[in-house]
């Protein structure tokens, strides 16, 4: 990029420009601080529009994800007609493209610098694009990818769970040389892929081809084992040279209300794991869903598909505040969901064994708590009762198998992702950080499997 002029303005190289403005941080007129605020400039447009902090950890879409992917790099191949190169160049971070196609979280978008006078990139609908060119081109890109693997290095790994980081520490691990087998509860991998998200959001076929690409690059499967229940961590520690934990969380946390029992109260992952999985529920009547992230809208959605006369959202903060993808928010408003704000249960009205409706506070919103947004103050004497035939309660999930030696849930681990008392066991995603991202349960099991490396190369 060269620069004209007083003010120093950006002269572009349109061959060049990857419309992320990264140059900026090159432009001469970064040492003097009067350019940098110049409104007549780009520069001066993003001085004044975001943080300076961000300005200095270019690329910022790259910084944001947590598997560090050189996203202007294979914008720019997309841009240039190379979908082929593209699809290769996001392959040497991310295990499952066509997944994060679908149902990133898009941190990069968040922090793409042009979404400071525009729209963000279209980042996941570019990897989207680029995961479908492999899927129409599966042996071609497969054939590069086993040429990338490193020499078999005769040690194995034993992976238990099927989920995002499972899979993605499965496919790191494959790369490296290990032989790897992976163990699920569930019949077919993909984990909360599968039994957590609908395919309305992630297609199944999608699933099928990352998982099927794992497969031909050597991973084994061995489905419907469910480690600690039916068989005990040590005498799988018998069958590789380390074990890796990428369980998940699968237990419905509970409000703690009195009715929770009652036929027709469900817990999210119960609902949807029921209906994913390929089973049926009539839900006729009145549907209520509580609480405000991902889970709680696929819950809705899914709830809505299954023809009941209602689905509404019950929240205890602002429609605003809801944690959950603007994206997702508004496809379910638009599809006839219902949100219904500030408001917190107190208990749950059964008649005869079965849910009637649920017992509610209305709430006023007080000072910020530590997550930043404005804490539920409930207001008394305004209890209501909302009528309901459903009740799913979606307020977050906790760990579920009782995995070492009959301990509690926890698994305690040192900085290494190494189970503390256990030789050659690790863990990885949601066990060890709790519920998170699809892309962020990815990264915690790529960075497992360069630990499992490491200790296993001695």
């Amino acid at each position: 990029m060269a620069v004209v002029g007083r003010t120093h303005r950006p002269v572009l190289e349109p061959e060049l420009c990857q419309s992320c403005r990264v140059c900026l941080r090159e432009c001469p007129a970064e040492t003097f601080e009067d350019f940098r605020h110049d409104p007549e400039t780009v520069r001066g447009y993003l001085y004044g529009r975001t943080e300076l902090e961000q300005l200095q950890d270019l690329p910022p879409c790259q910084a944001a994800c947590p598997l560090g992917q050189r996203v202007r790099d294979y914008v720019g191949l997309i841009r240039q007609g190379k979908p082929k190169e593209a699809i290769l160049l996001i392959r040497r971070d991310n295990p499952l493209p066509g997944v994060c196609g679908y149902v990133c979280s898009k941190p990069c978008e968040g922090a793409c610098l042009r979404g400071s006078w525009e729209e963000p990139v279209a980042i996941r609908e570019l990897k989207r694009f680029a995961a479908h060119y492999e899927m129409e081109h599966r042996s071609e890109i497969l054939e590069v990818l086993k040429g990338w693997k490193a020499p078999e290095r005769g040690k194995g790994v034993l992976v238990v769970g099927a989920g995002p980081s499972g899979l993605a520490c499965s496919y790191e691990l494959l790369m490296r040389g290990f032989r790897v087998t992976v163990l699920d509860a569930l019949e077919e991998p993909g984990g909360m892929l599968r039994a957590g998200i609908p395919p309305f959001r992630l297609p199944r076929e999608v699933i099928d081809h990352d998982v099927g690409m794992l497969l031909e690059l050597g991973m084994e499967f061995r489905g419907a084992v469910r480690v600690g229940d039916g068989v005990p961590l040590e005498e799988l520690k018998g069958e590789a040279d380390a074990v890796v934990l990428a369980v998940g969380t699968w237990r419905d946390l509970k409000l703690g209300v009195p009715g929770e029992e009652a036929e027709g109260y469900l817990g999210c992952l119960e609902f949807l794991g029921g209906v994913n999985l390929g089973g049926s529920r009539d839900l006729r009547g009145r549907v209520l869903v509580i609480g405000g992230g991902n889970a709680a809208l696929d819950a809705a959605r899914t709830a809505l598909r299954l023809g009941p006369e209602e689905v509404l959202i019950l929240y205890r903060r602002r429609l605003e505040d809801m944690p959950a993808q603007r994206e997702e928010v508004e496809a379910a408003l638009k599809e006839g969901v219902q949100i219904v704000p500030q408001v917190v249960p107190k208990g749950v009205v059964v008649e005869g064994g079965r849910v009637k409706g649920l017992e509610l506070l209305r709430v006023e919103l007080g000072e910020p708590d530590p997550t930043g947004r404005p804490k539920p103050v409930p207001v008394e004497g305004s209890e209501f009762v909302e009528p309901a035939d459903w009740v799913i309660c979606a307020i977050g999930q906790g760990p579920e198998l009782r995995l070492l030696s009959g301990e509690d849930d926890a698994i305690r681990c040192d900085d290494w992702g190494r189970v503390l008392g256990y030789e050659g066991v690790f863990a990885a995603g949601d066990v060890v950080t709790g519920p998170s991202t699809v892309v962020e349960a990815m990264a915690s099991g790529r960075a497992v499997a360069r630990r499992v490396a490491e200790f296993l190369e001695g």
